[in-house]
């Protein structure tokens, strides 16, 4: 079942505990811009959606047959969780235990169930398999998120090497 999925799912955690081993709780908690989330809220996210957003929806496609997964809004949900006050360290300790247990379960999936379907109110019909395969794809986008946050710190103090390269808002 889907090994390159469940390697990214299983290695995320350490990834990420490596990318913020040597930043100080202020540099995560300060936000590239202002309209970006800092790498604490993004900590916060992972950690919150973990079961909400991902581990919740495919367990509720395996129980019933074509489940409704409703869509969030995820900068509504990110002030109403306080992602900006959730301690860093504190939520990745947090996702890295969900996500042990997810990728256990996960691979005690049967092909049939990563067949099966539900409808993502937004986007449409989707199988368990293409949700888990999301899964990982969220993963690294916010895995760049964080790597995009390092750059992002070390760009004022490049001096004149800064005219090579342009950052987006």
């Amino acid at each position: 079942m889907l090994k390159d999925v469940l390697a990214i799912l299983a290695s995320t955690p350490d990834k990420l505990k490596q990318e913020i081993s040597s930043m100080s709780l202020k540099e995560m908690k300060t936000r590239p811009t202002a309209n970006k989330w800092s790498v604490q809220e993004v900590l916060a996210h992972l950690d919150d959606v973990e079961e909400i957003g991902m581990r919740g929806r495919v367990a509720a496609m395996i129980e019933a047959e074509n489940t409704l997964l409703p869509s969030f809004d995820q900068e509504k949900r990110a002030q109403e969780m306080k992602y900006n006050r959730k301690h860093p360290l504190r939520s990745l300790a947090s996702f890295a235990r969900q996500r042990q247990a997810n990728v256990k379960w996960l691979r005690r999936l049967k092909p049939a169930q990563l067949k099966r379907r539900g409808t993502h109110q937004k986007v449409g019909e989707l199988t368990v398999e293409e949700l888990v395969t999301e899964w990982a794809f969220h993963d690294l986008g916010h895995l760049k998120q964080i790597l995009e946050i390092k750059r992002y710190a070390l760009y004022p103090r490049m001096g004149n090497m800064r005219s090579f390269y342009k950052l987006r808002d």
